[in-house]
């Protein structure tokens, strides 16, 4: 087994361990945060992800910013990519492919571009790399997606000193736990 698959599989089930009320108590920490780094960037366009595992769940933000009229957008897998989906209300996500909630396909509500992506992780390091599910999934969309902030999101039992990277693997900016936020130096405010 590789270190990635090591770091990915520990992590995965430490996260698993954590009761329904310690999920929603970090993640309360984490959108408190988030709300925070939201006002600074002075973003009007976010992708969000919905929360499986035992994942951060964020969705209080986007419904929060649906309801102050930004434009929010959730993932879509069609084939091997991520396609961001424009919403209106957190109640179109239905449960699609490996069971996470993602919006109908609309072609007219397909996001050409977003400011910022809140991507999520089984372990991140302060560099800005992460471990996903192993799919590829986020570094593709990075890789050909115009974003101005891309930001992590975990607890901070998944901050790791490094991961493994690849050549293809693109750093989050930011990342935002329960407990810190790291900045990546490169990052820059608008």
């Amino acid at each position: 087994m590789s270190k990635k698959e090591i770091i990915r599989q520990k992590l995965k089930e430490k996260r698993l361990l954590l009761t329904p009320d310690e999920v929603k108590r970090k993640s309360q920490k984490i959108v408190q945060e988030l709300e925070r780094l939201v006002k600074e960037l002075k973003a009007s366009s976010f992708l969000f992800y919905h929360p499986i595992k035992n994942e951060p769940d964020i969705t209080p933000l986007a419904e929060k910013l649906i309801r102050e009229g930004k434009t929010v957008a959730f993932p879509k897998v069609i084939g091997r990519e991520i396609t961001p989906l424009r919403v209106k209300s957190l109640s179109e996500l239905l449960p699609g492919r490996f069971g996470i909630k993602e919006p109908p396909y609309r072609p007219d509500f397909i996001l050409r571009e977003v400011e910022v992506v809140f991507v999520p992780g089984i372990a991140f390091d302060k560099k800005g790399y992460r471990i996903g599910f192993g799919g590829g999934y986020y570094d593709r969309l990075l890789e050909k997606f115009p974003v101005k902030s891309k930001i992590g999101v975990c607890f901070d039992f998944q901050l790791t000193e490094e991961v493994p990277k690849e050549p293809f693997d693109i750093p989050v900016d930011v990342i935002v736990t329960d407990k810190t936020t790291v900045r990546r130096k490169e990052w820059k405010q608008s």
